[in-house]
């Protein structure tokens, strides 16, 4: 059906010409461009914590390093002639690992490129409706690729604080992919396990023990602060919990009856308590919390997605996966608790195909022509990881129930 060569198919090529990029590297100053601002790798990241590693090895390994937790050692006072003490490293720990690679790929609609190539081969040339609807093919490609990339290291991030410091790849969130685990080892005394609810459905119950006062879960908070900081001498820091563990967590009678005690004592029945803390609005209950427990909490609503082939249905299937981990407080430290660290991509420049390198040369992106197939595909790869330095100070209480 295609009766000419390859070069005269390229409608990206043509496009990124038509749109002024004809240079070296056309496709990496396209995507420079395009996606900057959008995804711009130090800024999203060092909102997560983990701001950007500046080194970007050849060998791919991550370095974990902790520093000592205990005060700052007094320097030694000595005579004038003499050589201080050497200070001791002891508290310092160093792990290391390879990073994981991951890739995935897009090809720009069939249907819609075939179209194109009929027209061109009965015309004898290319337009700019025909480069115009490529160009944005490419764009809608680029933009899930990189956006997946960022949503793969920000799932990476919530996980590792939200299971305990541990990344776990399955078939549950790498269904197309292999299966991997990495400890970054929380210690076993930062896990407390302190049930307030139970949960059937979306039906949240309060703990027998948190309605009777066995349990105090605003004690058992700021215990949890004031351990941190008096002996580990962890430096201040916040809660974080996931969107769905906050609406339960703020609906629980405890939090509304507390707030109604110390707010309005003149409220003594307990009918009248239970009545008006319904009517106090989440925020104002949510101040109230962080008042009491002396630390602010950061509610985390993310939501990634992954995809399958169904054998049965013959259907690439969507499976939605709340990144931070439901039924679980973690209290962190409020500055940077790691970093991320990248490799550097290894390749070689094919013919007929255009590389491209972003995030300062940390992903790299290819654009690929099929003669055989007629399709242009895009394929991204990275080799990162977002590492924590500060698991010493993670602290854990696992407050749902089954």
């Amino acid at each position: 059906m295609y009766t000419r060569d390859k070069q005269f198919y390229d409608i990206v090529g043509k496009g990124l010409a038509a749109m002024g990029y004809t240079g070296e590297k056309p496709l990496e100053a396209y995507i420079q461009d395009m996606f900057a601002d959008k995804y711009n790798a130090e800024a999203t990241f060092a909102q997560m914590g983990f701001p950007l590693n500046p080194n970007i090895p050849i060998n791919p390994t991550y370095e974990q390093i902790e520093a000592t937790i205990r005060p700052y050692t007094m320097a030694t006072y000595v005579d004038i002639d003499s050589d201080g003490a050497t200070k001791s490293t002891d508290g310092m720990q160093l792990k290391m690992g390879g990073l994981p690679t991951f890739k995935h790929e897009v090809v720009l609609s069939r249907k819609i490129l075939r179209e194109k190539m009929m027209l061109m081969d009965a015309i004898g040339r290319s337009t700019s409706e025909i480069e115009d609807t490529v160009m944005e093919l490419l764009f809608n490609g680029l933009d899930d690729l990189l956006g997946g990339n960022y949503n793969t290291f920000l799932y990476q991030r919530h996980q590792i604080v939200s299971n305990k410091g541990k990344l776990v790849i399955d078939a549950s969130n790498n269904p197309l992919g292999i299966a991997l685990q990495i400890d970054f080892g929380v210690p076993a005394k930062n896990i407390k396990k302190s049930i307030w609810y139970t949960k059937s459905g979306d039906t949240v119950s309060q703990a027998s023990e948190v309605t009777s006062n066995t349990i105090d879960p605003i004690k058992i908070m700021r215990e949890v602060r004031r351990k941190a900081i008096d002996v580990d001498f962890a430096p201040a820091g916040h809660w974080e919990c996931d969107r769905v563990t906050y609406e339960d967590l703020i609906a629980l009678p405890y939090f509304r009856k507390m707030y109604v005690m110390y707010n309005r004592p003149d409220i003594t029945d307990d009918a009248n308590i239970t009545a008006f803390g319904a009517l106090v609005d989440d925020d104002t209950i949510k101040r109230f919390i962080e008042t009491r427990v002396g630390a602010e909490i950061r509610v985390v609503d993310s939501v990634s997605a992954v995809e399958k082939f169904d054998k049965t249905s013959k259907k690439i299937q969507y499976t939605n996966l709340r990144s931070f981990n439901e039924g679980v407080l973690v209290y962190v430290p409020n500055d940077a608790l790691g970093d991320v660290q990248c490799g550097k991509p290894i390749y070689m420049e094919t013919p007929g195909a255009r590389t491209a390198l972003y995030d300062g040369g940390r992903t790299l992106i290819r654009q690929l022509f099929n003669d055989e197939t007629m399709t242009q595909v895009i394929k991204s790869e990275v080799t990162g990881l977002v590492v924590p330095n500060k698991v010493r100070w993670f602290y854990y209480l696992d407050i749902k129930g089954a």
